[in-house]
């Protein structure tokens, strides 16, 4: 079970949100705290929940380290839709916009630290602050860019095909995460892939 802890008693040497909002982001020392004061910590093992099919989903969780995926049941087996890494944000977007039970589920793979950021705190600070409503922009085009990149190989192109645009742009999923993982990401069986990558060099 996940570790939860207010964002008020984490470390401030540990908030790597932080320091990547300030990267890439303008964010007065006012805005930062007030954001920051208000995020909780999530400390959780492997194969631990973050938001479960079902549950409404009210948070914009930014991984810290380790990994996550997003995943969904169909004809009696869970399905990996997507991976997400340190340093991105993730979210259930149909519930957090819409307000509705979460079809999908966010896991961790490996001992992850995230940091949960209230959306309607999200949400009043957009009010007032363009870099606020520039991180909401930059969710959005991500997943959608993502997403859509996705349907198109799913649609498109040949298992061996996604296995190396998968190798090509994102190296460390395939270091990383369990090979069934992978196989269902990418929409083969695990012999399928075992097959394709003694194939490529």
């Amino acid at each position: 079970m996940c570790i939860i802890v207010n964002r008020s008693e984490a470390k401030a040497d540990s908030m790597n949100i932080k320091k990547y909002l300030s990267d890439h982001f303008y964010f007065s020392e006012k805005l930062m705290g007030k954001l920051l004061s208000d995020c909780h910590s999530h400390s959780c093992g492997k194969k631990e929940w973050i938001l479960e099919p079902g549950q409404i989903s009210k948070d914009v969780f930014f991984i810290e380290s380790g990994m996550v995926k997003i995943v969904y049941y169909k004809e009696n087996k869970w399905v990996t839709h997507f991976f997400f890494l340190e340093n991105s944000f993730v979210t259930s977007s149909e519930s957090l916009f819409l307000a509705k039970k979460s079809t999908y589920g966010i896991e961790t793979i490996e001992d992850s630290q995230l940091v949960g950021i209230p959306f309607q705190l999200i949400e009043d600070i957009a009010q007032s602050s363009i870099e606020m409503n520039k991180i909401i922009q930059q969710i959005l085009t991500h997943n959608l860019i993502a997403f859509s990149r996705r349907l198109t190989s799913l649609q498109f192109e040949s298992a061996a095909d996604r296995y190396q645009y998968l190798l090509d742009t994102n190296p460390e999923i395939i270091k990383r995460a369990p090979l069934g993982d992978i196989a269902s990401y990418l929409g083969i069986s695990q012999q399928t892939l075992s097959v394709i990558r003694s194939q490529v060099k």
